[in-house]
């Protein structure tokens, strides 16, 4: 008889926690429902659901099943979206993606700088942004570089104080002037600086 005891104390032991599980009972019932709900909101399976018109009640369709489980996809790469940079890119470009597919695809490229690439690529870069990744990061700088435009200068130096035109106004071939005063050690110093432009893109710059 002994080998009887650990069974019985296994079973007084065990039988309190088999009656929190009891799935007959209401509060159970209610208690699957909260997750349930819970569950629906964390995976997106709600907010795709309301933004596609589909009742949580309706009997999908294959087609729909694959639509939903594209759009649930999305709203969980939306989510997992880490810096406020690449959010402000991916809500840039959404619009012109022209399906979930592709808003999938764009968002699973490993980096920002891929995509801006695959936007570039696409054509859609540019009807949100003005300038090229090198030219904006330059403006940001409040600097120039090669290939920058007249207007990408003037945003990111200002106007010029002169502006010397060589031959026909409409071939770009310009030099624009400008006078800054820098901090330097013995205190601020004056300095002029050249712009040279050809064909209305900059190809060179000297400073004074």
């Amino acid at each position: 008889m002994k080998p009887l005891l650990p069974i019985v104390t296994l079973s007084l032991i065990f039988t309190p926690a088999c009656a929190l599980w009891d799935t007959d009972g209401p509060a159970a019932s209610i208690a699957e429902d909260d997750y349930a709900a819970y569950a629906a909101q964390r995976s997106g399976t709600t907010e795709a659901l309301d933004e596609m018109g589909i009742s949580p009640s309706k009997r999908l369709s294959s087609d729909e099943r694959d639509a939903l489980g594209k759009r649930i996809q999305l709203k969980r790469l939306e989510k997992s979206i880490s810096s406020e940079k690449e959010r402000e890119q991916y809500f840039n470009f959404k619009s012109y993606l022209d399906n979930d597919d592709e808003r999938v695809s764009f968002l699973m490229l490993p980096s920002f700088e891929a995509r801006d690439r695959y936007a570039m690529q696409r054509g859609i870069y540019f009807k949100t942004n003005k300038y090229t990744p090198p030219v904006k990061d330059a403006v940001s700088k409040s600097d120039i570089i090669l290939g920058m435009t007249r207007d990408a200068v003037i945003e990111s130096w200002g106007e010029p104080i002169t502006v010397e035109v060589a031959g026909n106004q409409l071939y770009g071939n310009e030099r624009w002037k400008y006078v800054e005063f820098v901090s330097t050690a013995e205190g601020y110093q004056k300095e002029e600086r050249v712009v040279i432009f050809e064909s209305g893109k900059v190809v060179g710059w000297q400073r004074y």
